[in-house]
């Protein structure tokens, strides 16, 4: 018996609504059987790409469809009522990221769902990105060593476009490319962080969000992490430089197309290594939750780590407004 889905906000045909109806419909134990999507030409669209019903708000949606499931598809700021919706509606909720805007927003969300005794996610599929699960899978095997230093980018050049680029809808790079770095970073060391550190920059495009952001994390255990995510860069970084005390790691790009290089220490000898990069498996998210749901397996992304990853993100904000370092005991970290 499939789990009865619905995604709310579609967008046009190469947008993430239509991407999240396409994992719905390749992962078995689900079943698309519903869109909301405010603009009536898009929801057509839906319609008849998708081949199920269309509502024109997800409070049609929850009155008029029989799906168990929901997934958010929406500009960041509407993600926190949208999300309450669905779960005071009894429906189980995901929601792409970024899960909210601050703390607040995330203990809202978290409350409602306990008290709905649903399922609540967000949907951080970059855990399972092939330059991630790479870095991770050499981190863990302990070539490095103890690792003291994380360093992890994102750039480029150019604006970002529609909403994602005004400040009021939760735009920006650091709510954008920054909630995934924010949330791998946050995962891959093992210990909390405590305390935030950022600078932006908000020159070269014509909007009011920032175009470069700087992001330093320190951890309980020592470890340092810097999160350089912008669009104001002709020159790229590389996607991440690793440093233990045994080693060191560089990965170039996100994707397969060049190996990860780890220097180590090998039976006393200091060896360069090449490491073949693992394969990205984004259709790892939704199999998990249906095993979550039918099975009870672990919820692999779950709403308190996230919630975690926007207690970062909101001390980097209030970090680069007020020059100072904040701690996150003051987000309730």
């Amino acid at each position: 018996m499939s789990i009865k889905c619905a995604v709310t906000g579609y967008g046009s045909a190469f947008a993430m609504g239509a991407f999240h109806c396409s994992q719905i419909k390749n992962t078995e134990g689900l079943e698309l059987v519903g869109v909301a999507e405010p603009v009536k030409q898009r929801r057509d669209e839906a319609h008849e790409r998708e081949g199920v019903p269309v509502f024109a708000s997800l409070t049609e949606l929850l009155a008029k469809s029989d799906c168990e499931m929901v997934t958010i598809v929406t500009p960041h700021d509407t993600h926190c009522p949208l999300v309450i919706e669905s779960l005071e509606g009894g429906r189980h909720t995901i929601t792409e990221k970024v899960m909210c805007l601050n703390t607040a927003e995330a203990d809202m969300m978290i409350k409602a769902a306990k008290k709905a005794k649903k399922m609540f996610s967000v949907f951080q599929n970059r855990r399972w990105d092939t330059d991630y699960v790479t870095v991770r899978k050499v981190i863990d095997s302990g070539m490095l060593g103890e690792v003291f230093d994380i360093e992890s980018s994102i750039g480029g050049y150019g604006p970002q476009g529609g909403w994602r680029g005004v400040k009021k809808h939760g735009g920006g790079m650091l709510f954008d490319w920054g909630a995934h770095l924010i949330d791998q970073v946050v995962q891959m060391v093992p210990a909390k962080p405590v305390r935030v550190y950022a600078t932006m920059e908000y020159r070269v495009w014509p909007t009011d969000t920032e175009t470069l952001a700087l992001v330093h994390v320190s951890f309980a255990n020592g470890c340092e992490a810097h999160v350089d995510v912008g669009g104001i860069s002709r020159i790229e970084k590389q996607r991440w430089l690793v440093r233990g005390e045994q080693g060191a790691l560089s990965k170039r790009t996100l994707g397969d197309e060049h190996k990860a290089i780890v220097r180590t220490v090998v039976d006393g000898v200091t060896a360069t290594m090449e490491i073949d990069p693992v394969g990205a498996a984004w259709d790892a998210y939704y199999a998990n939750v249906v095993a979550h749901l039918t099975k009870g397996a672990e919820l692999i992304v779950k709403p308190e780590q996230c919630r975690m990853a926007i207690a970062v993100i909101e001390a980097a904000f209030i970090s680069a407004k007020e020059k100072r370092c904040v701690p996150l005991k003051e987000l309730g970290v």
